[in-house]
């Protein structure tokens, strides 16, 4: 009874190297040049490939998966067919091989497992179309990691979705902010979700001062547009234009029924973006308009005390928010701080914000 049962191993044994033996001939006329093979030929030699590679065990998959990857021209039936094995097996194929085209790629990202879709996220040089399905399919793990793939391309769509999305998934914060996809325009939108060490990261890398732009346009932005939207737009690229003393202490005064929407007009800016400013509880919005409008250090403290009385808040900030919003207020140009209170204020223009945010 021994002897039968080692009989029958050893022919399955050999059966098992006759398999490999047979697929690694089949694989080696695949890929000869294709100079040497007809198109015809090769296809009926993938189809063949693809189909036996399913009698193989684990390790002879894994061989042959690891013998296409490196190759430019080959079988892409087989290629793909690999691909949707288990991951193991797929990785060398998945994040390696120029075999599979962006469709195949789409593919497997629509149709494999999630473990597929996170080995197709570390791939390099990625293409955007593979991005925008692991972004619509994938998890906020998968998305941090496809983010962190610095190698990965991003379509506008995506970056503008994943913006959005941060606001519910704060993971996606940091290595969103670290791409270099990342507009003006939407960095300056999760200004208003993110914490503060980003927010002065925002401030640090998407504000610049304007002074090239100024002289080369000074005789436009001078004027004056009876087209408001134009005008709203305008304002991103115009000199900062400080409030005079004399309204910014008749604000201060007694009898300023409306408070927020009197520095609004001052301002220049929508009401409602002065309204977010003076209730948004972190603070830098606060130093950011402070300086924009030329606020002295004076002004910028009445200015939180009323912030905080129209907030019905409690209480001023602790020593370190307050020490924090003050190093803000004396570190940015009154350039830079213009150009981002009105890029706040043509962001938010047609955005609703997630519920809470106000209160970050």
């Amino acid at each position: 009874m021994a002897l039968e049962s080692y009989s029958m191993a050893a022919r399955a044994e050999d059966g098992q190297r006759t398999r490999e033996a047979a697929l690694r001939r089949l694989t080696d006329v695949a890929l000869l040049p294709a100079s040497l093979t007809s198109p015809q030929e090769r296809s009926v030699l993938d189809s063949v490939l693809a189909y036996a590679a399913t009698r193989l065990d684990d390790t002879a998959r894994l061989r042959l998966a690891e013998r296409l990857a490196p190759q430019v021209e080959g079988p892409r039936e087989l290629a793909l067919a690999l691909a949707f094995d288990k991951t193991e097996i797929a990785r060398p194929i998945l994040t390696e091989s120029l075999l599979l085209k962006d469709g195949d790629l789409v593919h497997v990202a629509r149709e494999g497992m999630d473990e597929h879709r996170a080995l197709l996220a570390a791939r390099r040089d990625l293409s955007s179309a593979v991005a925008d399905v692991l972004i619509e399919l994938g998890d906020t793990p998968l998305i941090v990691s496809l983010l962190e793939n610095r190698t990965s391309q991003l379509s506008h769509r995506a970056v503008e979705t994943l913006a959005r999305r941060s606001a519910a998934e704060p993971e996606l914060q940091a290595p969103l902010l670290a791409r270099s996809e990342l507009t003006l325009r939407l960095a300056q939108l999760m200004f208003w979700w993110v914490p503060s060490s980003m927010r002065l990261e925002i401030l640090n890398r998407f504000t610049v001062e304007r002074q090239n732009i100024h002289e080369a346009m000074e005789d436009l932005l001078a004027a004056t547009f009876a087209d408001t939207p134009l005008d709203i737009a305008l304002s991103v690229v115009r000199r900062p234009a400080p409030v005079p003393k004399a309204r910014l202490a008749r604000l201060f005064g007694p009898g300023i029924d409306d408070f927020s929407g009197s520095l609004a007009m001052e301002a220049n800016i929508r009401p409602e973006t002065m309204f977010r400013i003076l209730s948004d509880h972190g603070g830098e919005p606060l130093a950011v308009f402070a300086k924009a409008v030329g606020m002295n250090r004076k002004e910028f403290g009445d200015l939180i005390v009323m912030a905080v009385d129209m907030r019905k808040g409690g209480g001023l900030p602790a020593k370190g928010d307050l020490e924090r919003i003050g190093e803000l207020y004396d570190a940015i140009s009154t350039d830079r701080a213009d150009l981002a209170l009105h890029c706040w204020d043509t962001a938010l223009a047609n955005e609703v914000l997630p519920s809470g945010v106000a209160e970050t």
